[in-house]
């Protein structure tokens, strides 16, 4: 029981500093964008440096298991499904409609997640978790609707962040599955490394004439580092690890805190102001996600 307590004491850590990470990661993002970088070249870059860091790292340490042939299909689905269609999905379709419209979207991977692990694996929907998220998903909401509470509707951007919304769900039963066997570093290299090639041909096609236009300073190299490897790497590990303890059902609506941080770090150098909007929605949030992970007891009459 002590044990048991313990390593849900870690998941709930881990999926904190996961969070914290990818928040950051959209603030690392805008720098490279602003240093002519496109989007498919930060991803590619990212995963081929995650991908060296941590495959010499763990095979020096006899820690990176060797995947078996029955299960490449699987690997080969978890890397299309996430970081390859999702980061289509989110990337392209915020270049369609507003932030704060996509941020909401992006809020209902949780309850996609949940009614999909019900469908593939049987997995109990509980009221709680359903209530929390969508009080969450209200908080993300008052977190990024804009001062005149409006916002653009486009039906190609809601598309592309709705692809981001599947491919997090199909990642879910992926992940679901492969932790079953090998563990979440194990899992999350592979990841990584498995989806490199799927964006060669738009390297090729789409980036590769913009390179002599990319602007390597200390600012741009220090994001690609840190997007490489805290979010491609780190977070993605520290997330696997979290579902590997607490359940992906449980672990999934932490995304809802990404917004906080990302407003945090926007804040604190001079990107993002403070509301009292902005204050509520965070607490809202932190309501919504703390409930989720409460299991109320029944009242017997």
């Amino acid at each position: 029981m002590k044990n048991s307590t313990s390593r849900t004491g870690l998941g709930y850590i881990a999926i904190l500093f996961a969070m914290c990470f990818w928040g950051f990661s959209f603030v690392w993002i805008k720098q490279l964008l602003n240093n002519n970088f496109p989007v498919f070249t930060i991803v590619f870059i990212r995963l081929v440096l995650a991908s060296a860091v941590f495959i010499t790292l763990l095979k020096c340490q006899k820690k990176l298991q060797k995947i078996e042939r029955c299960d490449y299909k699987d690997f080969l689905l978890l890397a299309f499904y996430e970081p390859f269609l999702y980061f289509i999905g989110e990337d392209f379709g915020l270049k369609y409609v507003d932030a704060s419209f996509a941020a909401v979207i992006i809020a209902l991977i949780p309850i996609v997640i949940t009614i999909t692990m019900y469908f593939a694996e049987k997995t109990p929907i509980r009221w709680e978790f359903v209530t929390g998220t969508l009080v969450s998903v209200l908080g993300v909401l008052m977190l990024t609707v804009s001062p005149d509470g409006q916002t653009a509707f486009n039906l190609k951007g809601t598309l592309l962040l709705g692809l981001a919304v599947l491919a997090a769900s199909g990642y879910s039963v992926q992940l679901t599955r492969l932790l079953k066997k090998y563990s979440p570093a194990t899992v999350t290299t592979w990841q990584n490394f498995i989806a490199i090639p799927f964006y060669l041909p738009f390297i090729l096609i789409f980036d590769i004439h913009q390179w002599p236009a990319l602007n390597w300073n200390f600012s741009s190299i220090s994001s690609l580092v840190c997007l490489a490897l805290l979010c491609s790497a780190g977070a993605y590990m520290l997330y696997s690890y979290s579902v590997k303890q607490l359940t992906v059902n449980k672990t999934c609506v932490f995304t809802n805190l990404i917004p906080i941080v990302t407003l945090i770090a926007a804040a604190a150098i001079g990107q993002e102001t403070f509301t009292a909007t902005k204050f509520w929605g965070i607490l809202v949030i932190v309501a919504g996600v703390t409930f989720s992970q409460l299991r109320v007891t029944r009242l017997q009459v």
